[in-house]
């Protein structure tokens, strides 16, 4: 079977958790992604989604006003480079995450999705995956 860094996404859009909302979703815009990671320093501290942005951010006020650091997700769920696909969608489906950071030394090396599981022959866990997520969807 395949390991992570065979498939995952290397050309990440980053943003700085000090970036407000309006910059974050720009740069969501320009990337065509729902998923922006946060660094500082080449480390990363969190990621912020398009769903922080609408749920979170604009109930705290206007998105000019509001930084990616008072939406962002802190304790990320992250895979390796060297992790085997199977064991990255096992973790997606036990966190009921759609996306998978890669680090490797808390420094970015990519990210693995729900799309790319299932591409690799991993269906059945993708599937599983889904389930598990629109589970959580449907509790929030």
């Amino acid at each position: 079977m395949s390991v992570v860094k065979d498939l995952m996404t290397t050309n990440l859009a980053t943003c700085n958790s000090s970036d407000d909302l309006v910059t974050v979703a720009q740069r969501m815009k320009e990337e065509d992604v729902g998923f922006v990671p946060l660094v500082e320093k080449d480390k990363y501290v969190g990621v912020v989604t398009d769903r922080d942005i609408v749920v979170k951010g604009l109930a705290k006020g206007t998105a000019d006003n509001v930084k990616a650091s008072d939406v962002m997700t802190e304790n990320i769920i992250t895979g390796y480079p060297d992790m085997d696909v199977s064991e990255a969608a096992r973790l997606m489906q036990e966190h009921q995450i759609k996306r998978l950071l890669v680090v490797e030394n808390e420094s970015i090396q990519g990210v693995v999705s729900l799309g790319d599981v299932a591409s690799q022959g991993v269906a059945e866990a993708a599937a599983d995956i889904v389930r598990e997520v629109s589970k959580g969807a449907a509790n929030n």
